[in-house]
């Protein structure tokens, strides 16, 4: 008895899943939902689409390393830029570090 009370369970679920499913499948194929001009894609109304020009920039990856290195005798300054790019935010963050050489004497040729 209990079997098959499970089995009418069962059968009634996939029952209303395949009627869900046939009902979404009508409504997509008929137009129903939202079937405005403004949502079309074709080629009268590709350059609308199209307002933003592309450029090198565009498909860059998000972060940027750009920098410069002066050579002193007591080490390298480096000066750089890092910029990330998220979205339509840009940050841009100064990174300045200095690189100290320890002092050493040069090597002289030995004396026989």
């Amino acid at each position: 008895m209990k079997q098959l009370l499970n089995i009418k369970k069962i059968i009634i679920l996939c029952l209303f899943v395949i009627s869900m499913q046939v009902a979404l499948a009508s409504i997509s194929f008929t137009g129903i939902v939202d079937d405005n001009n403004k949502n079309k894609y074709s080629l009268k109304n590709l350059s609308s689409l199209s307002h933003r020009s592309l450029s090198l920039a565009s498909f860059k990856l998000g972060l940027q390393f750009k920098g410069s290195d002066v050579l002193n005798q007591n080490g390298t300054e480096i000066n750089s830029m890092l910029r990330f790019d998220k979205g339509n935010t840009t940050y841009i963050m100064p990174y300045k570090f200095k690189v100290k050489v320890p002092k050493f004497k040069a090597p002289s040729n030995p004396v026989n």
